[in-house]
């Protein structure tokens, strides 16, 4: 298993998220309103590429597809 640094995984996020109009959208409200959520959202979809319909887990506390 091979572990991906803390830039790499940024790059593939910012790269898959740029890609794709609603993620992008997404992606810049949760800038504006809780940076720390944006920052799941994309170590999430650095992980899950091809996720659809991604939404918030209340309970578990993260993004789930």
């Amino acid at each position: 298993m091979r572990l991906i640094r803390e830039k790499d995984w940024e790059m593939i996020a910012l790269k898959v998220i740029n890609g794709h109009k609603g993620k992008r959208k997404v992606y810049e409200t949760y800038l504006k309103l809780n940076p720390e959520m944006a920052r799941e959202y994309a170590r999430f979809i650095s992980k899950n590429k091809d996720a659809i319909y991604i939404s918030w887990d209340k309970h578990r506390k993260r993004f789930v597809a």
